[in-house]
């Protein structure tokens, strides 16, 4: 009987779990900038067949490599104890003077239990272990819409 119990309990809470909206991470909060490759967002790129395809594209018609687009991504600042110097959207790559593309996506960034976190605080700083990206959405302009690069 006790075993049925715990069963019901862990489907219960699974069924709620499921119900509740992922938590988005603000990552406009983390208050720093950090470079990176265009080849280092390759998993994120892959996500969305377009966006692959439209990326291709454009280092065909730049001629450049995914190595040679320089990017720049929201960085974890040091304090973060697990996650520290790692990037996240959004990112916004440089193809040629007239060719940006900006790359967002919904970020979650949790502990070792799965908590998720909504901000940067001092708790996530010390809890957080991992971070995923998914469903990206993008944007070309002909601007740097970071002002960064120039």
């Amino acid at each position: 009987m006790a075993a049925a119990m715990a069963r019901i309990t862990t489907v219960i809470l699974a069924l709620v779990l499921l119900a509740c909206p992922a938590l988005a991470f603000n990552t406009t909060k983390l208050g720093q900038w950090g470079s990176l490759d265009l080849s280092d967002l390759h998993k994120l790129i892959g996500q969305a067949p377009k966006l692959k395809a439209e990326v291709d594209a454009a280092l065909t018609r730049v001629k450049k490599t995914a190595e040679e687009v320089k990017c720049v991504g929201q960085r974890f600042p040091g304090p973060w104890k697990e996650l520290g110097g790692y990037r996240v959207a959004p990112y916004t790559c440089w193809f040629a003077d007239d060719k940006w593309l900006t790359i967002n996506a919904n970020v979650k960034v949790m502990d070792k239990r799965g908590h998720a976190f909504e901000e940067p605080s001092d708790r996530a700083m010390k809890r957080a272990v991992k971070f995923t990206e998914a469903n990206p959405t993008w944007n070309w302009t002909e601007k740097d819409p970071t002002g960064i690069f120039k």
